[in-house]
């Protein structure tokens, strides 16, 4: 693990975003706002995720419907939870693959088949960050533009309030290409002819990996070919980050009493922009568990376009960020020592596909781990291990 490059380049990254975080933030100040706030307030906040986690169990479920239709969402619950237990302490999201692993373990699953429902996951996870960004960013310039704080120290209040012409024409845009996007997945052979169509104006090299990709997005659409499948499965992300972003409200206000420049606690529409813009920062290689750029990114929005003061805006997020992290990391260890899947698997696992995305000059990413076990240099399965089941 120590040798992948994905994991050096991400704890680089991490390390550069939390001493930026942390500059001109005075300790003691932190120490006086963590020593004031009320962490009562954590357990309906965690109520909260947990019920979002949950959420997310049901829409992987729909997605995995085609290729295991008698799965349970208890099963599947238990899957996600290990998986995220695996992107908090392992590098470079190895927790989709994780999840492909134990698939194929237990149900006979190959890989690619799991891979591919978990690339529309995060497709859908991906449209409703970037619509919750875009979304708060437009309802604060239309309704509430005093809200935002503005001037030399706070470039991004200055920024977001430029933003209002720019912001309704990239709603607009954000929400047409939704609709053509769920129009399209409803049909494989419009899905097909788009990429096709698409991809052709792609060199040779590139349009042959961007092929493999695509038709693995397509095989996790299987699931998706009605009208009503879709819907539940936007709904359903929808309704999660929602669930989510209530966990970032309740800690923050009741549990912080975060307070604007105004003076006022902070509107929900807040916690909905900074849930869409650390989450989406989840783009960047970064150190396992986002640390450092989930506190910098947080802390920058709160700070810079709300006016927070500072020593309470990073002590809210250091414990917004163990909430998110600690508890959902020991239910996935219990949940992985309850079937018989040991640490050293998954350190295996993540330094074959470290091994083989060196050897591809590729850092390790999801849509890599598609690659690598379509080429066979991740196994589709471990022939001669007996499954979770017979153990």
């Amino acid at each position: 693990m120590f040798k992948s490059r994905q994991f050096i380049i991400g704890i680089v990254i991490s390390l550069i975003f939390f001493v930026v975080a942390l500059l001109g933030v005075h300790l003691d100040q932190v120490w006086a706002a963590l020593g004031r706030a009320n962490y009562l307030w954590l357990v309906p906040a965690l109520i909260l995720y947990f019920i979002g986690v949950g959420v997310r169990a049901v829409r992987w479920r729909i997605l995995l419907r085609p290729i295991i239709p008698e799965m349970g969402v208890k099963e599947t619950f238990d899957v996600v939870v290990i998986g995220y237990m695996a992107n908090d302490i392992l590098p470079a999201r190895i927790g989709e693959l994780v999840r492909a692993y134990i698939l194929s373990l237990r149900k006979g699953v190959t890989k690619t088949a799991t891979l591919a429902t978990i690339v529309v996951e995060r497709i859908f996870d991906g449209i409703t960050m970037i619509g919750f960004a875009a979304g708060a960013v437009l309802y604060i310039i239309l309704t509430d533009n005093d809200a935002l704080i503005t001037g030399a120290d706070h470039k991004l209040g200055t920024f977001l309030s430029s933003l209002q012409v720019p912001a309704i024409i990239l709603t607009t845009i954000f929400l047409a290409l939704l609709v053509v996007f769920l129009v399209i997945a409803a049909s494989r052979s419009r899905t097909e002819a788009v990429i096709n169509g698409t991809l052709r104006f792609l060199p040779g090299r590139f349009r042959e990996r961007a092929e493999k990709i695509a038709h693995s997005f397509i095989d996790g659409l299987g699931s998706l070919r009605s009208g009503r499948s879709l819907g539940a499965v936007l709904l359903l992300s929808l309704v999660a980050w929602l669930f989510e972003t209530s966990m970032y409200f309740v800690i923050g206000n009741l549990g912080f009493d975060l307070r604007g420049a105004d003076g006022n606690p902070l509107p929900f529409y807040v916690y909905v922009l900074v849930c869409g813009v650390v989450n989406l920062s989840g783009l960047l290689p970064q150190a396992p568990g986002a640390l450092g750029v989930f506190e910098f990114v947080g802390q920058s929005v709160l700070v810079g376009a709300f006016g927070v003061e500072q020593s309470q805006s990073i002590s809210f997020v250091l414990v917004l960020h163990v909430a998110l992290l600690l508890p959902i990391t020991l239910l996935g260890i219990y949940y992985m020592t309850r079937q018989s899947i040991a640490y050293r698997d998954l350190i295996q696992l993540e330094e074959t596909r470290a091994s083989a995305s060196e050897q591809a000059h590729e850092l390790e990413g999801p849509l890599t781990d598609i690659e690598l076990v379509q080429e066979g240099k991740i196994p589709e399965g471990e022939q001669g291990r007996p499954t979770i089941a017979q153990r």
